[in-house]
């Protein structure tokens, strides 16, 4: 069993490669954002929160990468494996309260 220290930085690695994807979108509109970009700049942020050990942008990105949520509005098809991959561990880590 893989230990939650282990799960965070490959939740991190994850992350950073959803980063650089959201950064290729524009437009869009998906619930509290107006646009793909506006949706890269709050990713960015909470993942920089995140791993400066803010354990609340957990429920965050939870939300965001949840299926039919934030992320696959406005990455679609490109980022379903990663998104998957990804709320896999938060739904992990969010259940064990790191």
């Amino acid at each position: 069993m893989f230990t939650d220290k282990y799960k965070l930085n490959h939740l991190f690695r994850l992350l950073d490669d959803a980063e650089k994807l959201a950064n290729q979108f524009t437009g869009g509109y998906s619930n509290q954002f107006r646009s793909a970009e506006e949706f890269h700049l709050a990713l960015a942020d909470s993942i920089a929160k995140l791993k400066s050990d803010d354990n609340e942008q957990i429920d965050r990105l939870w939300l965001w990468f949840a299926p039919t949520c934030t992320w696959d509005d406005f990455i679609g098809l490109e980022g379903v494996n990663l998104g998957q991959e990804i709320i896999e561990i938060l739904s992990d880590l969010k259940d064990h309260k790191i």
